[in-house]
């Protein structure tokens, strides 16, 4: 794999967190399919919790209202919020490791 290929997905934390919100979008995806609705359902509101602080910042629960505005709000907010998520675990993870390898 490539340097950035292994910086977003090289470590388990990262795998774990991005299925987590994979699946979560599948739900609301499949939700919104089925019922033929495309506002945002109560699925958002876990998708935006596993993409905090920046989805919240972004799209604000209270803020999603009807319309398509609302939908790419989300659908942003989601996007940077796994993005900065994705990097700051791949961090921190990367850091414990350096510690782990310095003390050995």
């Amino acid at each position: 794999m490539d340097r950035m290929t292994t910086f977003f997905l090289g470590t388990w934390a990262t795998r774990v967190y991005l299925f987590a919100v994979a699946v979560t979008a599948a739900v609301l995806l499949g939700g919104n399919l089925a019922t033929g609705r495309q506002e945002p359902s109560s699925a958002a509101v876990y998708l935006i919790g596993l993409t905090a602080p920046v989805s919240i910042i972004f799209a604000p629960v209270f803020l999603l209202g009807d319309g398509w505005l609302s939908i790419a709000m989300l659908w942003l907010s989601v996007a940077a919020g796994t993005l900065l998520n994705t990097l700051l675990i791949n961090t921190i993870v990367g850091e414990v490791g350096r510690l782990h390898s310095h003390r050995a």
